[in-house]
């Protein structure tokens, strides 16, 4: 598999909506297969997926090598792991609950100073081992490049909007989990999740951040786009799977 340099996708969200789909067998061929289906990027779900670090940061690469951006999704602000996945490559970091101030926490860990706190080293894949790049280089290019995406998904995810708003790339709303905080769960159409969004995509309109949503079906990427959703990840390769195995048995 020939290696490519990956498109940026920042870059792709900027030029208008891109559409993902969580990764959670770590497996290169499901990237080579994602890839070829023509999906814009993927997430790594490394907080639900039963997957190691090094499956992580092997699926990473193996975008690289396809040129397709990963983006991982990580449980918790880990100052190592981040580091790790982020110099193997990763588009940018998605993290659950990653609202108020862990949306802050999140920035400050995924950017170099002066926007971050990053720890340095050209040794790695991301800045090509620092062979014809400098540190200035390698430091603005990924400032400028890595996404920053935070997942509203809890009660609370008006405390500090805000203050979350400027310090994200992306504002993803995590439908599921954010019904069962609301006390209504799985009950995406309630009065209380409405309320939710309405608060958190006027926010986003306010700071100029894209909106990122979960999308379950092609009808709800669909709905999707038509909202003016910019960042979409449209089920999982798990579902994928089970539905072509259902369709081979008729």
């Amino acid at each position: 598999m020939a290696a490519t340099a990956a498109p940026s996708l920042r870059s792709m969200l900027e030029a208008g909506p891109v559409v993902g789909t969580f990764l959670k067998i770590p497996r290169f061929e499901i990237v080579d297969l994602l890839s070829l289906a023509g999906f814009d990027f993927v997430v790594c779900d490394y907080e639900h997926a039963q997957m190691s670090l090094l499956d992580a940061t092997d699926i990473v690469r193996a975008g690289v090598g396809r040129g397709l951006p990963v983006v991982v999704r990580v449980p918790a602000l880990d100052r190592g792991e981040i580091n790790r996945l982020l110099e193997a490559g990763a588009a940018g970091i998605q993290l659950a609950r990653g609202s108020g101030d862990a949306a802050t926490g999140l920035r400050t860990l995924v950017s170099y100073p002066p926007l971050g706190s990053r720890s340095v080293s050209l040794a790695q894949p991301a800045a090509s081992y620092g062979i014809g790049v400098t540190l200035g280089e390698h430091f603005e290019r990924s400032n400028r490049e890595t996404l920053a995406v935070g997942q509203f998904e809890t009660a609370d995810y008006a405390d500090g909007i805000d203050a979350a708003m400027a310090a994200l790339d992306v504002a993803f709303i995590g439908p599921v989990d954010l019904s069962v905080d609301l006390g209504t769960p799985g009950e995406l159409s309630s009065a209380p999740m409405q309320d939710a969004t309405a608060v958190i995509e006027a926010a986003a309109a306010r700071a100029g951040v894209p909106m990122g949503i979960f999308a379950g079906s092609a009808d709800a990427v669909a709905s999707a786009r038509e909202k003016g959703y910019g960042y979409i990840v449209a089920g999982s390769d798990l579902p994928m799977l089970m539905a072509g195995a259902r369709a081979m048995l008729g």
